[in-house]
């Protein structure tokens, strides 16, 4: 079974957040590639665990799940939007939280300072990423399994109810 490691995601990931001057880089790779790795354990459940991690997080296809190309690559082409698109938002949720605190407004009689609206920039950005998500995978649901109906002989008012002859 083929495996293949995220590393290579790293410059479509930094491209995708404009984070591509190497001079200020705002992330790490180390960082990167901790959002990428999270980004197949938190679509799991929302492509019924169609890639899985080994300990040494490298990633391989489910052997029970039916792709639409064989291996080679690991990872189908498609789905790699959909990684850099989850790990975009795990990255962004930890920035937004991170900077929460910093979200102020102040004003005296000379001088007013506000930084909130960088702060709603930030979640506006935010939400178009889960819209885009949203858009390529469609979320899990909260349901067990469907209900099947079928007819229950003997029950009232049932229409098939076996009714004597008068």
């Amino acid at each position: 079974m083929a495996t293949v490691t995220l590393e290579y995601l790293i410059p479509e990931l930094r491209l995708s957040l404009g984070d591509i001057n190497p001079a200020s880089y705002r992330y790490t790779d180390e960082w990167l590639l901790v959002a990428l790795n999270f980004s197949i354990k938190f679509l799991g459940r929302w492509w019924n665990f169609k890639y899985l991690m080994n300990d040494s997080e490298e990633v391989y296809r489910n052997p029970n799940t039916v792709f639409l190309f064989p291996e080679p690559p690991v990872i189908e082409v498609y789905d790699e939007g959909i990684i850099l698109v989850a790990a975009r938002i795990i990255i962004k949720q930890g920035t937004l939280e991170n900077n929460a605190w910093s979200a102020v407004a102040w004003r005296d009689a000379e001088i007013s300072f506000s930084n909130l609206e960088g702060q709603r920039s930030r979640k506006d950005s935010l939400n178009s990423d889960w819209e885009e998500l949203f858009s390529l995978i469609t979320p899990p649901t909260k349901r067990l399994a469907r209900p099947i109906k079928s007819s229950h002989p003997g029950y009232n008012n049932n229409i098939f109810e076996n009714k004597p002859d008068s």
